[in-house]
């Protein structure tokens, strides 16, 4: 019964959604006012709103509420957190998957660049050339975001924004237990990627991006459980 209820809940908010009488970023009703509309408990709202909350649906404010923030990020990253500790997949994969989405991704910024996100990813460039361990790491984030962004696609933002959430860390050790050698390799192939990004050659581009992913993977097959 209880099931049967909180689904209820879940139902109702969707209809909202898809009936337009509720937006990204408003705030729904109270548990009270769902309770009476629902004519159902105040247990089963709770039950309601901590599952959509933590499928990423909606966000609880202190003080404030409940709001619609659609984040299938959220509830993504936690999926693979999750797949990571049960040994169902591994870095090595998710570095496989991370590397297929920025292939796609790649050849639509080609289209999508403008001067000043040249100029914003050169700058990445320059601080990673003098940076070192977690700023550096942080850095290379940064400069995939930007190629990521430059899909324009959503879905493909939200989906890398939650692999990278559960690679961060592993990304950081990898960065920080890297030989100069295998740095500078890593380097090469950044600086490539914006070479033929500017140059609108998506094929050299898509190698620098291979090359690229090829070093981490290296580094992922050594433990691929364990980074």
């Amino acid at each position: 019964m209880e099931n049967r209820e909180y689904s209820k809940v879940i139902n109702y908010i969707k209809t909202m959604i898809s009936d337009s009488r509720l937006h990204q970023g408003d705030k729904l009703p109270t548990e009270r006012e769902l309770a009476n509309t629902l004519s159902i408990g105040r247990y089963s709202i709770r039950e309601a709103l901590r599952i959509m909350d933590s499928m990423g649906m909606i966000e609880s404010r202190q003080g404030s509420g409940n709001y619609l923030v659609p984040n299938i990020g959220k509830n993504l990253a936690e999926s693979v957190k999750m797949m990571l500790m049960v040994k169902q997949v591994n870095y090595l994969e998710i570095s496989q998957l991370r590397k297929a989405i920025e292939l796609y991704a790649y050849g639509c910024s080609i289209n999508n660049l403008t001067p000043e996100k040249t100029n914003e990813m050169n700058q990445i460039l320059e601080e990673m050339k003098i940076a070192s361990g977690i700023k550096r790491a942080k850095l290379d984030k940064q400069f995939h975001d930007a190629i990521i962004l430059g899909s324009n696609n959503n879905l493909i933002i939200s989906i890398m924004e939650s692999l990278s959430e559960v690679c961060q860390g592993s990304i950081e050790k990898v960065v920080h237990n890297s030989s100069m050698e295998l740095k500078e390799k890593l380097m090469e192939t950044h600086v490539e990627m914006l070479k033929y990004l500017i140059e609108k050659n998506i094929e050299k581009g898509k190698d620098a991006i291979n090359k690229h992913y090829h070093i981490a993977d290296l580094e992922y097959s050594k433990s691929p459980n364990d980074i």
